[in-house]
């Protein structure tokens, strides 16, 4: 298999180039050589596939059905149709189109390449599928905040309609106490200076009710002064101080506009205070009517009237307020923006519906979390928009209710759906990387070894002073490919980690166990086999073990049914705890190499280049650890700051 992976390997360069390199799109002719290169070695390695999987039928089972996965991984996403097409794309110079194809392309190329190294795909299938669900949730969500914003503008047009409604129903109870004021007027008028008693008796009950009444009324006044000030804040004023109707006011004058108050409310406390004033003055008519007064009570009852009256006159200025602010809401906006969030909806339903026909990875039928709310919020929508048209805020605003509702619980499903996933991918990942990091130490054992070998043989070959022997040269330079290849793992590793993104201190780890891999892998194409190289190996080696013995206790963990790692609610691919151990153990290590140096390497010999080497290396893998803890400390802080946040 390894010719045919570096073949593939090959041709996925080729394509990779094309993808970044975009002086060579410039190039036309460059560009579409390097596709007919790239066409040319994968048509070679399907040719081959197809041979050996045929040789390897009855030999070797198991690298057959290797190939044939692939031969029918080739075939379904009809790789070689689809790097033809790149070709066709960039000799006609559509290089946008070309560049999008090519990423397919170099997706679907990794995707074989890790079929045909036999490696897990359920990790990259999690992590495509969190992906999707991720990007539907952002739509959602998006959705969400539209859907808010006309609701809440419908629900300040019923608000408006509801408060005219109840202004014009206040100024017929103060009509209606106008006039009843006015006909026991007129009847104490009649009277003169005293009347019977009965009659006397009447006019005062009468009195006493109407003043009943207007107290009964003032609160409800003074409730529709407050709202008429409330909706004349969330009308508020454009950036520029005008307000959103259009009508500056006059700076200079300082002038009501209106009915407005000289503050810029309209006719605040005016109307409850004066409706307050009449009550008032019927209080003074009823004690003068009870002490059988008529005539003395007429002057009272004139002020009550004239109160009513001012009541009646700030409420008139309030309606015409409400009047026109309702008349200047923009209904047919609104409903037209309630239709493209509708039309949005719609799509990402059909989206949904479109990627459930298709089926997963492997063609398997889906079901996207959230769509069939997502598709019930559509009529909703739908319905609003309608109702807006009409001028029917009121019902446009339960639709709209209605649609957030279905919005919020697809919300809720794709996060549940993308907390299951996202667990599951932690699982994926913790055993993917104690496998590969298991691998890595067994072949840097082997690695070791060889390093100790190449040394034993430069010992005892006898060379010119100062140069290497050829030998030893070759199998050193050998032995930092295996290292050169084993920091690729690591690099591999990381992405893993930085997918999950869930830890801070454990990549860090292994990004030190990638440099340190690339730094040995240096040393040993510099021929440098010696006693420094091999502590270097010595540390990858315990740092592998470490890394190992820490997946495997949350593995464990786990599997005996233990809660799963949290922070903030959050899973984490391994604790805290096990982060910081491993930062403990590594400075331990540091501490004893740095007092094992200090006793074994007397001071006349420290000046020697093997000495210097040892001594720069300890203060390099030291200033790692700072750096490893000083990270961990930053992510533990972070971690505080958004628990006291919550």
């Amino acid at each position: 298999m390894t010719v045919l992976t570096r073949t593939l390997c090959a041709a996925l360069a080729l394509v990779a180039f094309c993808v970044t390199g975009t002086e060579a799109l410039r190039a036309q002719n460059e560009a579409t050589t390097l596709q007919q290169e790239a066409e040319r070695k994968f048509s070679e390695l399907h040719e081959r596939m197809q041979k050996l999987q045929l040789l390897k039928a009855e030999s070797e089972p198991d690298a057959a059905a290797t190939l044939d996965a692939g031969n029918r991984f080739i075939q379904e996403r009809e790789l070689r149709q689809a790097m033809s097409e790149v070709r066709s794309l960039l000799g006609d110079e559509r290089y946008d189109e070309a560049l999008a194809q090519m990423d397919a392309v170099t997706k679907d190329l990794q995707r074989l390449l890790d079929l045909l190294l036999d490696r897990n795909l359920d990790l990259q299938d999690l992590l495509d599928e969190i992906k999707r669900l991720e990007e539907y949730k952002d739509r959602v969500e998006e959705l969400l905040t539209e859907q808010q914003d006309h609701k809440d503008r419908s629900a300040e047009a019923e608000a408006l309609e509801k408060h005219l409604q109840e202004l014009e129903e206040a100024k017929d109870a103060v009509q209606q106490l106008i006039d009843d004021q006015d006909k026991l007027r007129d009847a104490a008028n009649k009277a003169g200076l005293q009347a019977a008693e009965n009659a006397a008796k009447e006019m005062s009950e009468a009195e006493g009710d109407l003043k009943q009444r207007t107290e009964d009324l003032e609160p409800k006044l003074r409730k529709l002064e407050r709202d008429a000030e409330k909706l004349a804040e969330k009308k508020g004023e454009a950036k520029d101080g005008a307000p959103k109707d259009g009508k500056p006011s006059d700076p200079k004058s300082g002038e009501p506009k209106d009915g407005e108050s000289k503050d810029g409310k309209p006719g605040e406390g005016k109307c409850s205070g004066a409706c307050q004033g009449a009550s008032k003055s019927m209080g003074q008519a009823q004690e003068k009517l009870q002490k059988n007064q008529p005539e003395r009570s007429l002057e009272d009852m004139d002020r009550a009237k004239a109160k009513l009256q001012e009541s009646l006159n700030e409420l008139e200025k309030l309606s015409e307020d409400a009047k026109r602010r309702l008349m200047q809401l923009p209904y047919d906006q609104q409903s037209k923006a309630q239709e493209r969030t509708k039309v949005s909806t719609d799509k990402l339903a059909q989206d949904m519906e479109s990627d459930d026909k298709k089926g997963d990875s492997e063609g398997k039928p889906q079901q996207t979390p959230g769509k069939r709310n997502v598709q019930q919020a559509v009529p909703k929508q739908k319905a609003a928009a309608g109702q807006l048209k009409e001028y029917k805020p009121g019902e446009a605003k339960q639709d709209q209710q209605d649609a957030l509702d279905q919005l919020e619980k697809a919300k809720k499903e794709l996060e549940d759906a993308l907390a299951q996933l996202r667990q599951e991918l932690q699982d994926e990942v913790l055993r993917a990387l104690e496998e590969r990091f298991a691998e890595m130490l067994e072949r840097q054992k082997v690695l070791g070894e060889r390093t100790k070998a190449a040394d034993r043989l430069a010992e005892q070959s006898v060379t010119a002073e100062g140069t290497v022997p050829r030998a030893v040269a070759d199998r050193a330079l050998e032995i930092g490919a295996g290292e050169r290849e084993l920091a690729g793992e690591a690099h591999d590793a990381l992405k893993l980690l930085e997918e999950d993104g869930s830890t801070a201190g454990f990549p860090e780890v292994v990004g030190i166990l990638r440099d340190d891999l690339n730094s040995v892998a240096d040393r040993l194409e510099r021929a440098k086999v010696a006693a420094v190289t091999q502590a270097m190996q010595a540390e990858i080696e315990q740092t592998l073990k470490d890394l190992i013995d820490a997946l495997r206790r949350t593995i464990e963990q786990k599997e005996g049914g233990g809660q799963p790692c949290q922070c903030n609610g959050q899973p984490v691919l391994v604790p805290r705890s096990a982060e910081l151990k491993l930062v403990m153990i590594k400075q331990k290590r540091v501490n004893s190499r740095t007092k094992a140096y200090d006793e074994e390497v007397p001071e006349q010999l420290r000046v020697t280049d093997e000495a210097r080497d040892a001594a720069g290396e300890l203060a390099r893998q030291q200033g790692k650890v700072e750096d490893l803890l000083r990270k961990i400390a930053t992510q533990i802080q972070k971690d505080e700051q958004a628990a006291g946040g919550n």
